[in-house]
């Protein structure tokens, strides 16, 4: 037995109408589902210390496959959501990275959105564990409007170069 693949991610946020734009206009995912789960203090005290929860939580992807990667974006109404974030490369998940097939589609409408773009940049595929991949890979961090930190990712040939320049840049950002 084997794992096949990732089939979430879990983000808890404190505001899904302010999330939730992010998600699906700039990255592109659809909404699969939007539920209230009311979670009893007694079922899965082990999770979450007994508390009573009430949280609504939002399913997204991008295709509807079988074993297709979701991310599930979670506000809580009753149980208190800890704002406890983590800095890149601290202790625990500190960034999501994701596989784009147009960064610099993405990189315009996150500043269309209004979320900076920081730190563009092109590595080599070794630096992913990918030694034997030809090309780069050309990278961008952004944040979702609660401070979530997204990488995004694409696969470029060598000597290609996206225009980190389109649209307009902030002060917050670093080309």
């Amino acid at each position: 037995m084997t794992v096949i693949g990732v089939s979430h991610l879990p983000i808890g946020v404190l505001d899904m109408d302010k999330v939730l734009p992010f998600y699906t206009r700039v990255l592109g995912f659809h909404v699969v589902s939007d539920f209230v789960q009311d979670i009893g203090a007694d079922q899965g005290r082990e999770l979450h210390g007994g508390r009573h929860i009430r949280r609504r939580q939002v399913w997204l992807r991008q295709e509807e496959t079988a074993h297709s990667f979701a991310i599930a974006l979670d506000e809580m109404s009753v149980g208190g959501a800890a704002d406890r974030r983590a800095d890149i490369y601290d202790i625990g998940i500190h960034h999501i990275g994701l596989w784009v097939d147009n960064i610099q589609e993405i990189v315009q409408r996150a500043r269309d959105g209004g979320h900076p773009v920081i730190m563009p940049h092109t590595s080599s595929p070794d630096g992913y564990g990918d030694d034997a991949a030809e090309g780069r890979i050309a990278s961008v961090f952004m944040r979702d409007p609660e401070g979530n930190l997204i990488q995004c990712d694409q696969r470029i040939k060598e000597g290609e170069m996206p225009d980190w320049h389109i649209g307009t840049a902030s002060k917050a950002e670093d080309a």
